[in-house]
Parts: structure tokens; sequence; C-alpha cells
């Protein structure tokens, strides 16, 4: 069904599954009494599997789609997701050569950072809100979250984006005999 479909179309899907799973599972499922937020873990795996510009204009429209759904000052996500997706692209352009372990501990920091990052916005914007809120707890949880969710994030940025695999993955995947 989504075999000829571009890239805006399946990123569109995978954004719409992840407000889905946001709105419907995750207000339900707290580790340590917070939220995870997918679509911070999207703009970062974003940034990791296309680089500086693919993670932006994702982390763009994962910043747009959260905006959508969230209520704080309209922007204030498309703000921060967009610089995490620029970021964790500039990060995995300089390993890129990294295991999935280290390219979803790297992921790991960077979700975490992202909620400082929003924290640190709210702060700048005095809402009260948003710096009363849990922030260390809400990064170590997010942070876990990433950890644990990067590689099959990765994956499946990489068909949503239609994104090739590099040629030393491929050189890896066949030397272990994959």
């Amino acid at each position: 069904m989504m075999a000829g479909a571009g890239p805006p179309a399946r990123s569109a899907l995978v954004l719409a599954l992840a407000i889905i799973v946001h709105v419907g599972l995750l207000v339900y499922i707290t580790p340590a009494g917070v939220i995870v937020d997918p679509l911070v873990l999207l703009a970062v795996a974003g940034g990791i599997v296309g680089g500086k510009g693919t993670g932006a204009s994702f982390g763009g429209a994962c910043g747009l789609a959260s905006d959508l759904i969230v209520h704080t000052p309209f922007g204030i996500s498309l703000l921060v997701l967009t610089l995490m997706g620029y970021v964790s692209g500039s990060v995995a352009e300089q390993i890129p050569t990294a295991r999935w372990l280290a390219r979803a501990a790297v992921a790991s920091v960077l979700s975490a950072g992202g909620i400082g990052l929003f924290g640190g916005v709210g702060w700048l914007m005095d809402l009260v809100y948003v710096t009363e809120a849990p922030l260390v707890r809400i990064a170590l949880v997010t942070g876990v979250a990433s950890l644990l969710t990067n590689p099959l994030l990765e994956r499946v940025l990489r068909w949503a984006l239609i994104i090739r695999p590099r040629i030393s993955d491929l050189r890896e995947s066949t030397a272990r005999g994959g």
C-alpha cells in the first residue's frame, strides 16, 4: 500500500501514529510519574538517521505536531524539536560508523538534553508550569525511553524517509554474516 509513497507521505504516517500512541496510550503509561513524549524521540532519531538537514526538517514537523497537542505557547515545541533534529544530525555526522548501541546512547543523551532545552525556553518565557515540572525526572525517563526505543525508531525512520544504509553499514552486516 505505501510502497510507492514518497518520504512526505511516509513521514506523515509515522507522525500520525506517534500522535495516536502519545495521546491514546502513553498518557496512561507513566514511569516515575511522567509521560514520555515520543515526538522528542522521533526528532532525535530523525537527525541521527538523516543528518542535519533532514533532522531539522523532520524535527520541525515533530515540533509542529507537538504544538498542536501540547498546551504551551505555539512555536516552542517547533523551535526546540527543530534544533534537536539539527543537533542530532550534526552529532551523527561526527560518529558515522558507530554501532547501534553507541547511537542509542547518543540519542538518549540528546533526548534528555531536548527536555532540558524545552525547560530552558520555558524559563526564558517565564512559563511557571514548565519550570515547576520535575524536569530532571522527565529528562531521565525520556533518556531511558530513547535508549530502549532508538534502534526501532531508526529502522522506522529509514523506511519513512527512504534513507538507504551507508556503505559502512552494509560492509558490517556482510562481515557478520547478515
